[in-house]
């Protein structure tokens, strides 16, 4: 029997619009066997999400996706089998949450100035407990009537150099690879494909980094051959997944991305070799 997995999921605990017993029920109704919730600098949802895996015969890898920059080039690190209540990772999380927070305020009071009335409770109130982001003000823009859709909200305010963005915090990926392995975890990089900065990734791999993410909702054939050779040029792992932040989010659905289960396997082992 062949066992279908997704590896980058997430959830109302950073960007997404399910919660994690959600995107677990939906993963079960796909037929995946193995998932990852890998909220933005969190892993709030982890335990919930595992809990309601248990319950439907869904393995629930713990992760999440930390935010980095490069060279001006905004990376997302993927972890995988991290410890959550590790102090190094929660010393970040918490770091990344007040961050976050922060750079809401500023974009809310921008978006204010500009005469477009986004309270910044009803922000906070739509992240939830989760790791607020931009879309949490695009989603309130487009309650409040002041936009159409989260896209035109980004188009025409809140994308990079429109009028009301903000620089986010950031730390470098070989910071954040530090962080995912010293709690236990394997780091590896997130949609190579989507940076177009190929020549970013030996300064990684020298950092630490185990693995690429290869297969992605944006990545077409080419760049899934091109990023599968780029890990064995390096001894990488491969990893994959759909991206899913639910609904309204574009177009990823849970296990639409075909990742193999041999993936998963190679983890394991580098693992269990002590390859971390």
């Amino acid at each position: 029997m062949n066992q279908r997995i997704d590896l980058h999921l997430h959830s109302t605990c950073s960007d997404g619009t399910s919660t994690p017993r959600e995107v677990v029920r939906r993963a079960a109704e796909a037929g995946l066997s193995v998932i990852s919730l890998t909220d933005h600098d969190s892993t709030e949802g982890v335990a919930e999400a595992q809990g309601e895996g248990d319950r439907l015969g869904v393995e629930v890898v713990p992760g999440t996706e930390l935010s980095a920059r490069n060279d001006g080039t905004d990376v997302h690190i993927l972890g995988y089998f991290i410890d959550p209540e590790h102090p190094d990772l929660i010393s970040w999380l918490d770091t990344f949450r007040q961050a976050r927070l922060q750079r809401a305020e500023r974009i809310v009071s921008k978006l204010n100035r500009m005469g477009l009335r986004v309270p910044l409770e009803q922000v906070l109130a739509r992240a939830g407990p989760g790791a607020i982001g931009r879309p949490h003000i695009a989603d309130v823009m487009v309650e409040n009537g002041l936009v159409f859709s989260v896209d035109e909200a980004f188009h025409k305010y809140l994308g990079y150099s429109k009028p009301a963005y903000v620089d986010k915090y950031s730390q470098s990926p070989a910071r954040a690879i530090q962080v995912i392995r010293a709690a236990g975890g394997l780091a590896c990089l997130a949609h190579p494909g989507l940076y177009r900065r190929d020549d970013l990734i030996p300064e990684m791999v020298s950092a630490g980094l185990d693995g690429i993410e290869v297969r992605h909702t944006k990545h077409n054939a080419s760049q899934v051959a091109r990023y599968s050779n780029i890990a064995a040029e390096n001894n990488l792992l491969c990893t994959g997944g759909s991206d899913c932040h639910g609904d309204g989010r574009g177009d990823p659905i849970v296990g639409t991305v075909d990742v193999p289960f041999s993936y998963l396997e190679a983890m394991r082992e580098r693992l269990k070799s002590g390859g971390n």
